[in-house]
Parts: structure tokens; C-alpha cells; sequence
């Protein structure tokens, strides 16, 4: 089927709903959307169906390209139109892809007991089904020849169902070990796919994080609640941010952004709380070894019985020059998950290894629904708790002044009581000791994961079990373990498999959590004591540099010694260093050099890590490590090597492209101890030329007597279309330190209004 004219508009609209189970669909989709400054667009309707069929449409007029590409992964067809890629990684991904829709997992969850949490109530199903007709109805009106160059008249562009964006949800943004599970394979069986690389054992992301505050009714000057949302994800790919602010008169106001190829507000507020989320050291799943039969590598032992695997042949095409070509693999489950390989958890004929996630299923979007209503961070608590679809920490506030931290998911229920019983191999102990992953003995009963009939899905810890705390100053999170939100209050008990406690925070953290006890005491320089809008946005994009307001000094005296002795070529990092203002400011000087000292490996401390001051330690530079001041030398021979002066202001070797025009970006790694995380590219000549992740949607929020008031930026833009106004135009404000209006209310949207559009669309009955 092929998009046409504007004729088919009933037919889209039945493809739109189609999927397994489908809820009552409306009669019509109907909504208006209000772009303001920036292209942002404001959307609202009568119901869910609607508010999603303007999300749809507008997500669509900014990234269709990245939303159809996202179909061609969910639905196992990126290889059969773009070729085999980049060491098979497309060949790689549709196998692990088509595997998961032949199990039949997505039906079975949208076909579940209508009492079930793991059935889509018919508000998620409605918002999903117009977000796909929104999204089909642009590219009608636009016509393929008429979208960006990066997908105009692309063969894989067709019209979307329902039941494909469910497929999204149920991947998940970063599948855990695709390329293990996609090349597993049993002894004497194929090898994995050309050269994909193949995960190690924790496969955790990397490149994402994030800042989040919330500050409580003691910490502000109002003693509302004040929020401070900060993630620092990818630039370029699926995690990418897109702004939207939706809204249904009289039952929902939700303004914030959510990850693109999603109507979800993930990151926003409403009337009552405002709520960030930071990347959470919890792992979220886990293996299973599996001592298998000796007859037979296909079948496992089980309380001493042997336990064939189920198998299953999965077919995907690949375009090649000569045509498409089929590839075909067996791949084999267990009663704990399918079977994986990697470099680390290989397949013999004694032993493999099974994975298990603690799946947040489809839950996600009625989680997002319900959070959308919270009147308190109780409320918003116990949200989290009900569905338990969270993948990372949760900061939150409420206008009352109460301030949340949780890390309230899917987390395997493995104590450390079962882990010291259960992860007795060389491997699950390593495993167990150095990432606190399991690796559970799978031939025992006892060895599989607890659960707990008041948790959302089974073999995940109850939300009782879970850390968090709520506070009346504050909560703080730069991931680090949940450890110390609040060092008046440190969150103690939990076991390993959540994260670490009493152990040294990195400087971020440290950062973060000094900032916050600067600006309550007013020595920060941006006004008089404790929080509102205007000084948590200064806070944030102060661009401070912890380790060098620690160790520069004591560098520079360092420096000069050696300059004036065996390495007279450090004179020129002498003078920068000294007279750099410790920030990373677009106008500060000699913080390339500090940078390039620091991911040398040169922030040696001499005063070790004190628990009972885990803020202040450890501290001062060591200057007597030869690590010290080899990383410093490295450093210049570094900037020499690429042609960048050790005195050139940040802004003019670090920038962002945007067409043919570079764009300076202000803040920094943050090993180094910034806050206002960029992570650029490997540095070339002249300097670093691209960002790879970091601050992307930066939010504050301030609740007021007269309702919220919050401004942001989307640091990256809200088009990634070259040809659109707004390709640049954040990246811009956020180069020069500039905030937009969330604009929260009606009336603010109508007086910020640039263009307007409504849009209907009759739903034909079969």
C-alpha cells in the first residue's frame, strides 16, 4: 500500500487502527496544534485520540525521517531496504528484531486481561492509535517527493499501524544484548553474523546521563517547589528529545519534552509537579548459566532433569546488488529467556547462558498517563509504583514544596543473600563483584529470581523494596547511586543489584550537591539565598569545572616547575592554566588544556575518600604521582599535534555543525567535574567539531501562587531536517545561554502563537 491523495484519508485511518484487540476507535480525530517559537508545538483536543493525532502530525512535520527509520528497526526491515550495513549491523538487528515479533508477545500483551496492568488501557491505545494516523496524515498531505532529502521518495515510507508503534514500546530504545541474542548459537552452529560486534556481559549504555534537582519548600524563596530537569543524552539516533506540550481543556495540561517517535511527555510538568529523570545504576537484568545436557548443548538441566530448548528458525531478507537474499537462523529459549553468546558468556557443550529482563512491557505510556494527573510527588510516587515502568531514577517536586527521589521500577529481585548462594561459577563472581550483574545458578529452583505479589510483573522487587525518600530541601541525582540524594538523609540498606553506598561520588555529583548549598547560602554570586527560576538557570549554565576549581593551582605551580627545568614546553600550558577562570564558558581560556589533562588520567588525589564527607572527598592534588604530570605533557602534545592553542577560547575550538555554519557550545566532559555536561567527538584539527551527547532538554520550573512558571531549551533543535528553520535555532539559544517560555498556559500559547492548523480526519467504519 502506498501513500496517495487525500481521497484515502477513511482507509489510512482503518490501516491507523489496526492491531490486535483494538479499543473502540473515536468517530474522528480531531486537534489543533499552535507552533510558537522554535517550532514548538502545542496541541489541543477533545480526547486521548485526538491529542495524539496532533502529536503524530507534528512529530512527523519535524523527524519523519527518524520515525520511519525507527520502523524499518522495530519491524525487521532494515536490511531488506538499506543492505546489509555497517559490519552487518542491519542484518544483526533484524534478526533480533523478527525473532521478537514471532514470539508473539506483543499480541499476548495487547490481547491480556482487561484487569491486567500489562494490557494498554483504552486512553494508551486511543493516544497511540492517533499518534500513527497523525503521523500517516503528514505524509499524505506532504507526498513522498515532497519530505527531506533523508527519506524523499524512499521505498520503506508506507503507511503505520497502531500495532507497529507497539513494537517500539516493546523493544525498548537500546535492546539489551541484541547482538548476543541475535548471535547466539549453539556449538557447531553458525557463527555470529560478518564482524557485528558482539556485547559484553553488562551491555550498559553508554554516552547518556543526567542532572535532575528537585528543591523543596526549605531550599527555595517561596517555599514552592522548584525543579531542575538536565538529561544528557546522544545528539544524533533514537534518543533524541523533541518538545511538546499537550493539553485537553478542563482534564490535562502537560507541557516538557519526551524522547522522539513518541507522544509521551516524559520529562515535563503539569499544574501541580514538575519531574526529571537520571540514568539509574540498577541493572535491570540478568543471566541465567545453564549447565546443559552432556548429550545434547539444545537442552539444559533443570532440578536434575533434562530440559530440551524451544527453538525457533527466523528468516529476514537482505537487498544486495544481485537482489534480496535470504538469511536464516535457529535460535533457542529457555525458561528464562532466550539463549546468548557473547566474547564473555559463550555457548559450549558444557555451559551457556540465558537472559532475563525485568520487562517493563507496553506499560510505559499508561504509567506516562497517570503521572500526567499527580496533584503531589505522593501521588506521583505511587504512579510509579503501580506500573513500575520507569528504566531510570525519578526527581521530582510539587508546588506544596515536597521533593522526591526514587528509583521505582523493574528491578530483578536477586538479594545478596541469593547471589552469594546462586553466583558461585568464576564467572557470576566476577560478574557479581565488578558490576553487581547476576549470573544465577539456572539448573536450581531456588537460583531464579523472587517475587512479590504487590510488584507490578513477577521476579522484580515490590516499589516497598525500592530506594526513595522525600524531603523537604532537597533531591539531587547526577547518576551516582541513590546513595546520596541528600547527604542530611543517605539512603542506606539496599542491596548490591541497586547500586553502591559509601563510596566516593564523582565529581559531578560532588559538583551538583555544592551548588545546591551554594545557592542556599547566597555565595554563589547570583543573588540572595536559596532558589528560584532565575538562579537555578544560572546555576546550571554557570559552567563550573569542579576539578579545576580543586587542583588548578597546585597544576599551575606544578607546571611552572617543570617549565622552568626538564619540559620547557610546558610554558605556553603554564599561562593558560593560570589564567583560565575556571569555567567552561564559550569565553574561557585554557580549559582545553585541563580537559585533555584530565581524560589523561591526571586528577591524582592525595587525601583519600571519607564517607562521613563524601561532598569534600577525596581532594588535593598529588602532585608527587608521575601520572600527574605525564597526563599534563600528553595534554600539550595533544593540542600541538592538532594546531589548537592552549589560550583560544573554549567557543572557538568546540562547536556543533548546522549546515555550513559551526555553532559554539559552552561546557564539558563531565569526568573533569562539569555539570553542564558536553561530551564532544574526538578532537580534530583545530578542535572538537562535533558534540555527541550531553545537555539536551534542559528545564526549570518554579511553582508560584499563581500556578507554574517554566522555561527550557533543546540544546540539539527540534527538526533534525537541514532544511528546516528549526534544524538550529535551539542550538543557537542554547550557544548564547538563552532560555524559550514553556508557555504552560492557554493564553500564553495564543499570545506566542507563530502558526496555527486544525486537523480532522473521519474514521471509515469497516
Amino acid at each position: 500500500m502506498r501513500f496517495r491523495s487525500s481521497a484515502l484519508v477513511g482507509l489510512l485511518a482503518v490501516v491507523a487502527a489496526g492491531g490486535a484487540s483494538a479499543a473502540p476507535a473515536p468517530a474522528a480525530y480531531h486537534a489543533t496544534i499552535v507552533w510558537t517559537a522554535y517550532g514548538v508545538p502545542h496541541i489541543t483536543a477533545a480526547n486521548y485520540s485526538g491529542l495524539g493525532y496532533g502529536a503524530g502530525y507534528a512529530a512527523a512535520k519535524d523527524n519523519i525521517c527518524d520515525f520511519a527509520d525507527r520502523m524499518l528497526t522495530v519491524t525487521a526491515e532494515r536490511a531488506r531496504y538499506l543492505g546489509p550495513g555497517d559490519k552487518n549491523a542491519n542484518v544483526v538487528s533484524d534478526l533480533y528484531h523478527q525473532r521478537l515479533i514471532q514470539t508473539g508477545r506483543l499480541e499476548e500483551l495487547l490481547n491480556a486481561d482487561p484487569k491486567s496492568r500489562e494490557r494498554p488501557s483504552a486512553d494508551a491505545r486511543a493516544l497511540i492509535r492517533g499518534y500513527v494516523a497523525g503521523v500517516n496524515r503528514y505524509v499524505r498531505d506532504t507526498g513522498l517527493d515532497k519530505l527531506p532529502a533523508a527519506c524523499r521518495n524512499a521505498a520503506w515510507i508506507k503507511p503505520y499501524s497502531e500495532k507497529d508503534f507497539w513494537r517500539i514500546a516493546l523493544a525498548g530504545q537500546a535492546p539489551t544484548q541484541m547482538a548476543g541474542v541475535a548471535g547466539a548459537s549453539p556449538p557447531g552452529g553458525p557463527e555470529p553474523i560478518g564482524a557485528a560486534p558482539i556485547d559484553g556481559p553488562s551491555n550498559i549504555p553508554q554516552g547518556q546521563g543526567s542532572n535532575a534537582y528537585a528543591i523543596g519548600r526549605e531550599a527555595t524563596k517561596t517555599g514552592h517547589g522548584v525543579l531542575l530537569g538536565n538529561p544528557h543524552y546522544p545528539w544524533d539516533g533514537i534518543n533524541r528529545f523533541t518538545r511538546l506540550h499537550l493539553m485537553i481543556p478542563g482534564k490535562l495540561n502537560i507541557v516538557g519534552a519526551g524522547l522522539e517517535n513518541s507522544p509521551l511527555v516524559g520529562i515535563g510538568h503539569n499544574q501541580w509537579v514538575a519531574w526529571s529523570h537520571t540514568v539509574s545504576t540498577a541493572r535491570r537484568f540478568g543471566y541465567f548459566e545453564l549447565a546443559l545436557d552432556p548429550k545434547d548443548p539444545t537442552a539444559y538441566l533443570y532440578e536434575g532433569m533434562s530440559v530440551p530448548m524451544s527453538k525457533m528458525s527466523v528468516t529476514v531478507q537482505v537487498k544486495t546488488a544481485h537482489g534480496l537474499v535470504p538469511v536464516s537462523r535457529t535460535y533457542y529459549a529457555t525458561r528464562y529467556g532466550p539463549m546468548v553468546k557473547t566474547s564473555q558468556l559463550p555457548w559450549t557443550k558444557a555451559v551457556g547462558y540465558a537472559l532475563r529482563d525485568a520487562p517493563t512491557n507496553l506499560r510505559g505510556t499508561d504509567q506516562y498517563i497517570a503521572m500526567w494527573q499527580a496533584r503531589s510527588v505522593r501521588q506521583l510516587a505511587v504512579t510509579l509504583g503501580r506500573y513500575q515502568a520507569a528504566t531510570f531514577n525519578t526527581t521530582a517536586v510539587d508546588a506544596g514544596g515536597e521533593a522526591f527521589f526514587g528509583d521505582v521500577g523493574s528491578l530483578p529481585y536477586v538479594t545478596d543473600v541469593k547471589a552469594a548462594a546462586c553466583a558461585t561459577s568464576p564467572t557470576a563472581k566476577v560478574a557479581w563483584q565488578r558490576e553487581r550483574l547476576p549470573i544465577l545458578d539456572g539448573s536450581k529452583a531456588d537460583c531464579d529470581w523472587d517475587s512479590d505479589p504487590k510488584a507490578a510483573t513477577p521476579g522484580v522487587f515490590p516499589p516497598s523494596a525500592l530506594p526513595q525518600i522525600f524531603r523537604g530541601d532537597f533531591t539531587e541525582n547526577s547518576n551516582d547511586s541513590y546513595w546520596l540524594s541528600n547527604p542530611n538523609q543517605p539512603l542506606v540498606g539496599f542491596g548490591r543489584i541497586f547500586g553502591d553506598e559509601a563510596t566516593a561520588r564523582s565529581l559531578r555529583t560532588r559538583l551538583g550537591l555544592k551548588m545546591i548549598a551554594d545557592r542556599v547560602a547566597g555565595t554563589d554570586g547570583l543573588g540572595a539565598p536559596k532558589f528560584d527560576l532565575k538562579s537555578l538557570e544560572g546555576v546550571v549554565l554557570d559552567d563550573r569545572n569542579l576539578g579545576g576549581e580543586m587542583t588548578r593551582d597546585d597544576l599551575v605551580s606544578l607546571c611552572r616547575k617543570e617549565a622552568a627545568g626538564a619540559h620547557p614546553e610546558l610554558a605556553k600550558a603554564c599561562l593558560a592554566l593560570a589564567g583560565w577562570d575556571l569555567h567552561v564558558n564559550l569565553d574561557s581560556r585554557g580549559a582545553q588544556v585541563f580537559r585533555l589533562f584530565a581524560a589523561n588520567g591526571g586528577l591524582k588525589f592525595k587525601t583519600a575518600f571519607n564517607p562521613r564527607d563524601p561532598v569534600n572527598t577525596p581532594n588535593t592534588l598529588d602532585t608527587a604521582d608521575p601520572d600527574v604530570l605525564k597526563a599534563l605533557v600528553d595534554a600539550m602534545k595533544t593540542l600541538d599535534a592538532l594546531h589548537i592553542p592552549a589560550d583560544a577560547a573554549l567557543g572557538d575550538v568546540q562547536s556543533e555543525p548546522r549546515g555550513d555554519k559551526p555553532i559554539p557550545i559552552h561546557g564539558g566532559p563531565g569526568p573533569e567535574g562539569v555539570f553542564n555536561v558536553i561530551t564532544p567527538a574526538k578532537p580534530g584539527d583545530g578542535g572538537w567539531r562535533k558534540i555527541v551527547h550531553g545537555s539536551s532538554w534542559i528545564m526549570a520550573v518554579e511553582f508560584t501562587d499563581h500556578g507554574p512558571v517554566s522555561q527550557g531549551v533543546l540544546t540539539y533543535s527540534q527538526s533534525t531536517d537541514p532544511a528546516s528553520p528549526h534544524f538550529a535555532d535551539q542550538t543557537e539559544l542554547y550557544s548564547r545561554k538563552g532560555w524559550d517560555d514553556l508557555r504552560f498556559t492557554p493564553a500564553a500559547v495564543k499570545a506566542g502563537a507563530v502558526s496555527k492548523i486544525e486537523l480532522s480526519e473521519k474514521i471509515a467504519t469497516r
